[in-house]
């Protein structure tokens, strides 16, 4: 296969994957945009719900990602018939997952939040945003199930239109819940959650319906049969979403913490942290861009026994990440100040806001360097130590240096950023070194 093929099949699935991604985070960061500019009391609410939520939802996109990998080896090995069945009881999955995540909500979300030691104001905005995102958990669980199984099929296209879709609407509502309007009294940052889970609600329909028409899920006649739950089909998906969710846990609950922490430091700081985060995530869409693609790129090789073209995708991935990764920077640290105004109009909340924002920009190299190489990893089924990995380098290193750096080192909050950047990078040098053994072991 023509390398130059390569590069355009693989733009072609990356781009309508980065803008899904940046549709599907855009709704947070507007959250965090909407809030702020509803009173930095507000955007801290906020950011608490935001860092309890985001790494659940993070971690369980990794196991409803696992059907993704699966579906594209029997598409390479050309077992197409196999396929509805992976399809279906994956939906089992998002819903099993659902009532979990609900059932651990209603046990321990007064107590967590209890311990926290927040402002009144904070504590309530938070807890509420909260209870209005749980009535959407289910359509969001089976929106991101159903948006992997798109993908897988490489209609990443198709993914994209209708996550721009919800952002849209996401957006929209944001604007009316959050300030009031049409006879809605103003909602704050409490407005936010509600408006996320309406579209959620609507992005399902969409999905069933689509799915219904389009091929080749229309042949698959997904609804016009009743299959049981095999747990056997189920374990094979948790096998491999299981040890992603675990690293995709790893490392989104450490900024979480890190994000919950902060509240020691006071309001402005969780909510400049916050703001930071948001913008990180946004640029974090890239490198999980290029790790979504390479997935079913490499994917699709191994299962159809290509060795030399799956190395080929893999170097493709890493090189447009270090291209890019310069790119993003350069335009952060170029526009720090208008991007930090974004989020606050308040001169001390700025000050802080752009200081992590340079941390950020330090940071986005470290992530470019190894997110891209955990999807080629998953490409070739090869998870494992990608859990290993993501829970020394940032549960036994991060977390207790970022603490020993902003409680006994002159660092205070930005200690914590610190100790982000060099445990990604430890990260990312153990992945790159896992790849080339991996690569080397299929020559």
């Amino acid at each position: 296969m023509p390398q130059i093929y390569q590069i355009r099949h693989f733009l072609t699935l990356f781009f309508p994957l980065l803008l899904t991604q940046m549709a599907q985070v855009g709704s947070g960061v507007f959250s965090s945009i909407f809030s702020g500019q509803a009173g930095t009391v507000d955007l801290a609410g906020v950011a608490v719900g935001v860092n309890i939520w985001y790494p659940v939802f993070a971690g369980m996109c990794g196991v409803f990602f696992g059907v993704s990998p699966i579906l594209s080896q029997l598409r390479g090995a050309g077992k197409t018939g196999d396929i509805p069945g992976y399809i279906l009881q994956s939906l089992y999955v998002a819903v099993i997952t659902t009532a979990v995540v609900l059932a651990a909500g209603m046990l321990c979300l007064n107590p967590f939040l209890g311990i926290m030691g927040l402002e009144p104001a904070v504590y309530t905005i938070a807890r509420e945003y909260l209870i209005a995102l749980a009535w959407g958990i289910l359509p969001t669980f089976l929106v991101a199930t159903l948006r992997y199984i798109t993908d897988a099929h490489g209609k990443t296209h198709v993914s994209m239109a209708i996550l721009f879709f919800n952002m849209a609407v996401t957006v929209a509502l944001f604007r009316l819940l959050v300030f009031g309007g049409f006879g809605i009294a103003p909602m704050g940052g409490v407005g936010t959650g509600y408006a996320i889970t309406i579209a959620a609600w609507l992005t399902l329909v969409v999905f069933l319906v689509l799915f219904s028409f389009l091929e080749p899920f229309r042949s698959y006649g997904l609804w016009h049969q009743f299959t049981k739950p095999d747990w056997h089909t189920i374990s094979e998906q948790l096998r491999i979403g299981i040890p992603m969710f675990v690293a995709i846990f790893c490392e989104t609950s450490l900024f979480s913490i890190i994000g919950l922490l902060m509240a020691e430091f006071g309001t402005v700081f969780l909510a400049a942290n916050q703001a930071a985060i948001s913008y990180s995530t946004l640029i974090y869409v890239f490198p999980w861009s290029l790790s979504l693609a390479s997935t079913i790129v490499i994917g699709y090789e191994v299962g159809a026994r290509n060795g030399r073209a799956a190395r080929q995708y893999a170097h493709i991935c890493q090189g447009l990440a270090l291209i890019i990764v310069c790119l993003t920077a350069s335009m952060t640290y170029t526009f720090i100040t208008p991007i930090s105004a974004l989020f606050s109009s308040d001169a001390s909340t700025l000050i802080h806001i752009r200081h992590f924002l340079l941390l950020a920009v330090i940071f986005s190299f470290c992530d470019a360097a190894g997110t891209p190489v955990q999807g080629i990893l998953r490409g070739y089924k090869d998870v494992r130590i990608i859990t290993i990995v993501a829970f020394v380098t940032y549960w036994l290193i991060s977390l207790p240096m970022g603490y020993g750096a902003a409680h006994l080192l002159p660092y205070g909050a930005y200690g914590y950023w610190y100790s982000l950047i060099i445990s990604l990078a430890i990260n990312a040098l153990a992945l790159n070194i896992r790849l080339w053994k991996r690569t080397a072991w299929t020559l």
